[in-house]
């Protein structure tokens, strides 16, 4: 008998009352068995039970550990409500200025007063700068505002060079404000919280809200930042920020690190003959013990090499994936993990069948039911590939949406989740058809929602909702 074991470890560690949501997609497949979406989603309604005002944005899902729903905010902070009442528990913040030490801090604030004199002295002149620069774009051949500007650029590049060192450790990295730098969920294994964030931090918090540990690592290594979220394999905890690195889960002590192209996904685990595998949105495979690469896909994109959004689907022994890029390319893969050890690390997963989908962007992540691969594209085309063969089944231009899609795809209950930046829900019934079952009107939102049962917990721009079926 081979020993296959899906997906992340926390996911059987703990068995509480509650049915507890300790990662991205609860698991990283997607699947609510128990759940129930079936309900008005619309706020103010009977259906809601509470709602909580947060005032700071973040990408990121909640997640559900025994009662408390954990969610977080730009750029560190993370918070901890009651699931019944939305009374908020504790809020705590890794940010850079969290991780000084006393004597830092003093340094820090000292520099601060010195920096505020400079930036006084830096204000109208980068005022100057903005104008000259304006002028000089449509005067070219001005030779007068040219030296004008340099003048101005020498004056303001003499100030910054004089701003305190101690202000370099507070600089952040590039980020688009769609994406943020919390957009990165965080998970559990029902005793502690790990979570992590576009600064470059990563941390451990217990249930009371106290920091055990922070490390602050590398920068993510896009302009748009990341969105990676940390998963657990057994003992180590798994990041990826500009490369995949494992972390011990007492200490936060980096155990390995291995370089990585450009990927947003969440990677999927699986476990064969005991032994923890990584495999990537990307296609590859790694070896959790020691972080060492073994033989795999790699797959590119012509042009778009950053192209890889989502989290793979794990069903038995096979992996599906989908990733694309507009108006280039777009293609879904069936991958099968053999039955030993041996032979995986030897040639890696076999590839079951390639079929060329949507040329898009794939966002939300591919889900598998009952026989049948729900593919879901940044610009609306709802798409269904025969699991076994990939032959499409259907493909589908969600009428009255003109937002992207982020959130989904999920199975909840027996109905399919999906959602749209603009606050547009939308479920459909599973099946060889496309067939609507609802549709809702919510608020801009990029999180997926959690559902426990017949309650849901939906994390929006500027709220977080718990709605519960009547």
């Amino acid at each position: 008998m081979r020993t296959l074991f899906l997906v992340f470890a926390f996911c059987q560690l703990v068995n509480h009352a509650y049915a507890d949501v300790l990662s991205w997609r609860n698991g990283g497949n997607g699947l609510y068995p128990d759940g129930n979406a079936m309900f008005d989603w619309t706020t103010g309604t009977t259906a809601q039970q509470w709602q909580i005002d947060t005032s700071i944005k973040s990408n990121a899902s909640p997640i559900l550990i025994n009662g408390r729903l954990v969610y977080c905010a730009e750029p560190a902070k993370l918070i901890c409500a009651n699931a019944e009442t939305g009374k908020i528990l504790w809020q705590a913040s890794y940010g850079y200025e969290d991780l000084l030490s006393d004597q830092d801090r003093k340094a820090l604030e000292k520099a601060k007063k010195t920096n505020a004199l400079i930036e006084k002295d830096l204000e109208p002149l980068r005022r100057e700068h903005y104008i000259l620069s304006r002028q000089l774009s449509r005067q070219k051949e001005d030779e007068q505002l040219a030296a004008q500007l340099e003048a101005v650029n020498d004056k303001i590049h003499s100030l910054e060079e004089r701003i305190p060192p101690e202000l370099a450790k507070l600089l952040k990295p590039e980020t688009k404000e769609t994406n943020g730098y919390a957009s990165y969920t965080p998970c559990s294994d029902g005793e502690y919280i790990y979570t992590c964030s576009g600064l470059g931090i990563v941390a451990k918090f217990d249930f009371a809200g106290n920091q055990l540990w922070a490390k602050r690592m590398e920068w993510p290594d896009h302009p748009w930042g990341g969105a990676s979220s940390p998963i657990l394999a057994g003992d180590k905890l798994i990041v990826r920020l500009a490369d995949y690195a494992a972390l011990d889960l007492n200490s936060g002590e980096e155990l390995w690190r291995t370089e990585d192209p450009v990927a947003f996904g969440t990677p999927t685990l699986f476990q064969l003959e005991k032994r923890w595998f990584l495999y990537t949105i990307r296609g590859e495979l790694i070896r959790v013990e020691d972080g060492k690469k073994l033989p795999s896909q790699n797959w590119t994109i012509k042009g778009k090499d950053h192209a890889f959004f989502n989290t793979n689907f794990v069903s038995g022994n096979r992996i599906y994936a989908v990733h694309g890029a507009s108006k280039i390319d777009g293609q879904s893969y069936c991958m099968e993990i053999p039955d030993t050890v041996d032979q995986l690390e030897k040639y890696g997963l076999k590839q079951i069948w390639n079929t060329e989908v949507e040329k898009d962007r794939y966002y939300a992540s591919p889900l598998v039911h009952d026989g049948l691969v729900y593919l879901l594209g940044r610009y609306r085309v709802m798409q269904a590939l025969d699991s076994m063969t990939g032959e499409v089944v259907y493909r589908h231009k969600i009428p009255g949406m003109r937002d992207q899609c982020y959130a989904g795809l999920l199975l909840v209950g027996d109905k399919i989740y999906l959602g749209e930046e603009s606050g547009i829900i939308v479920l459909l019934e599973p099946g060889i058809a496309y067939k609507e079952a609802k549709r809702f009107k919510i608020e801009e939102c990029r999180s997926s929602p959690i559902f426990d049962g017949d309650k849901a917990y939906l994390r929006t721009l500027k709220n977080v909702f718990s709605f519960q079926t009547q």
